[in-house]
């Protein structure tokens, strides 16, 4: 049987209706970081509401953590962010950006590769 570690910390790049409900469910065993570029869509999620209703709302405020400091507290939950360095302490990175198509209907692989470099800028090297 797959021993998980209590120590991981999950980063979900892009909370769209796929990351964010990723997120939400992985909050409730881990501690989650979910970090997307809409400073808007994170203030929103702050408070405990999804417009999108990808995830219900007493869901997200279960899990919800607001400061970054009572998740090293805790060993689950979820805290959401626009600040690309409060990812740079996970140590698993999920990447759930859109993947959107041209007039060919051919992947535009811009969102992922930009969400890779900026990964790439706050990695470390592990020991």
């Amino acid at each position: 049987m797959l021993k998980i570690e209590k120590h991981i910390t999950i980063a979900i790049v892009g909370l769209g209706y796929v990351g964010l409900p990723l997120a939400a469910a992985f909050g409730e065993k881990f501690k989650t970081i979910g970090f997307d570029i809409d400073s808007k869509r994170i203030s929103e999620l702050k408070k405990g509401h999804d417009k999108t209703l990808e995830v219900e709302d007493e869901i997200l405020q279960r899990v919800l953590i607001n400061d970054i400091k009572d998740l090293t507290i805790n060993d689950k939950g979820l805290f959401v962010t626009d600040e690309i360095n409060s990812i740079a302490s996970a140590n698993i990175y999920i990447v759930t950006v859109p993947t959107p198509t041209d007039k060919n209907n051919r992947p535009v692989l811009t969102p992922m590769l930009k969400a890779s470099e900026m990964i790439g800028k706050i990695l470390k090297k592990m020991m």
